[in-house]
């Protein structure tokens, strides 16, 4: 409801309404009015659209108003399908409160609409409004005068503005006869508007959310800042490249894949994550990468905390489970797609030492759908080294490598880590694992079991591979 008015007593029984004097709209001074309804009845006149209610927008320019200067001035009306008939302009403003209704006589047999029209006062006949877009249907018969009552409403009409009533043959709204027809119209009477003098508006509240909105808006902005305030200053660069406390992370089937991991690494290291298949070992470089969120715990890589798309991941560089290449394109392309899908510029790539590494020859210039597994696992180890990063993680790095490649990516590893910076490797090739790290953490079920230098793990004369297998029978 925007406003509501009373009164003591019903619009239009308890005071005479006011007569208002009509003329022919400029069309002969109040004469006769010839008006046809066109075969088929379309094009109809437009008051609103049916199934959208009243659409205020339709004004003489848009897309419904009638062509002509005609048209302009009675907009969404049809060219000879309307009679027009105007009051002088009001001397006072006329509140009409209930149905206006006007006598007409018409020579013709069927269906018509009237409306009424607020014409404001200006070049070209002044801008014509329909009245709350309301018309009202009648019928008429040959040679009998009809009284109109036209659409019952409350609306005020300004000082200098005049009432415009209409008469069409068509309106969108209502059904129409197909057959065409000619009516000739002219008004026999003055247009009564009802009044209620007495009718009083009572002054509108202001609602209660006007005063509620700001309250709650206050409120909700300091429940978001003063949290803010109690935030802790930016991380601060650390020199540890990895470590992770308290990790722990549960599939929604039930499986524990971590549990309270904790461990940390140097600089210079070369950690081996060992544990058998099912260890958790996949789950915590995943979580390290930032690809899945732990359930508890964190890691910081260099003091800064990972998450998915963690700044600081920019400093790490990965390879597990398996290469994701496109296998249309060639090894070159893929490694340059990769760094550039990055935003880092080029010459950060540090191209020609991944390129180095792959030792893949003209064959970097092929489709790598053409390559072996083992080319296309040296192209994945380069793609990690892209950049230099300060941590690189590999899971299987020797997959699919002969003994010769074996050997060369152990001296890489060694010389990366060997200039300051960190490598992870995950594997099964526990020699492998005992030639090339300087460090192990062993997991069984998602929990770590021992951790160190690898000559501590081994002990005295022992193979790595037997001291794995001892801490994870003591385990099972």
């Amino acid at each position: 409801v925007v406003d509501e008015a009373s009164t003591r007593t019903y619009p239009g029984l308890s005071h005479e309404p006011v007569h208002l004097p009509l003329s022919g709209g400029g069309r002969g001074g109040g004469g006769e009015q010839t008006i046809y309804n066109p075969a088929g009845g379309s094009p109809a006149a437009i008051s609103a659209v049916p199934g959208l209610g009243a659409l205020g927008s339709l004004g003489s320019d848009g897309a419904f108003g009638s062509a002509g200067a005609l048209g302009r001035q009675v907009p969404g009306e049809r060219p000879g399908q309307f009679a027009v008939f105007e009051t002088p302009p009001l001397e006072r403003a006329v509140r009409l409160t209930g149905a206006a209704s006007v006598r007409l006589r018409v020579d013709g047999d069927g269906p018509l609409f009237a409306k009424l029209y607020d014409v404001a006062p200006g070049s070209g006949g002044g801008s014509a409004t329909l009245a709350r877009r309301l018309a009202a249907p009648f019928r008429v018969s040959p040679g009998r005068d009809v009284t109109v009552a036209l659409p019952a409403m409350d609306y005020r009409f300004d000082r200098g503005h005049r009432l415009r009533l209409v008469i069409a043959t068509t309106d969108l709204g209502f059904a129409t006869p197909a057959k065409p027809a000619s009516y000739k119209v002219r008004v026999v009477s003055p247009l009564a508007v009802p009044t209620v003098p007495a009718l009083t508006t009572a002054p509108t509240p202001l609602p209660a959310w006007v005063w509620a909105l700001p309250v709650a808006a206050i409120t909700l902005a300091l429940l978001i800042l003063i949290p803010g305030r109690r935030r802790p200053g930016p991380e601060r660069d650390s020199d540890v490249p990895l470590e992770i406390t308290g990790l722990t992370k549960a599939y929604k089937n039930g499986h524990l894949a971590v549990a309270d991991l904790s461990f940390r690494v140097e600089k210079g290291h070369v950690l081996g994550l060992l544990g058998p298949n099912g260890a958790g070992k996949t789950t915590t470089l995943r979580m390290l990468m930032g690809l899945i969120h732990p359930d508890s715990g964190e890691m910081r890589i260099f003091g800064h905390r990972v998450y998915p798309g963690a700044p600081v991941l920019a400093r790490l560089g990965s390879f597990v489970e398996g290469p994701g290449f496109l296998p249309h394109l060639t090894g070159r392309d893929n490694l340059d797609l990769y760094w550039r899908a990055t935003g880092r510029p080029l010459n950060e790539a540090h191209l020609d030492e991944a390129l180095q590494i792959a030792d893949l020859g003209s064959a970097l210039d092929r489709p790598v759908r053409t390559y072996s597994q083992g080319m296309r696992q040296r192209l994945a180890i380069a793609q990690a080294m892209l950049g230099l990063p300060d941590l690189l993680v590999l899971d299987e790095p020797t997959n699919g490598l002969d003994p010769p490649q074996i050997r060369e990516m152990r001296e890489v590893l060694v010389r990366y880590a060997a200039a300051g910076r960190t490598v992870i490797v995950s594997s099964h090739l526990l020699a492998e694992v005992e030639q090339t790290c300087t460090h192990a953490v062993v997991m069984a079920g998602g929990r770590r079991v021992a951790a160190g230098p690898v000559a501590e793990i081994t002990g005295s004369g022992r193979r790595l591979e037997d001291a794995f297998l001892e801490i994870i029978g003591e385990t099972s």
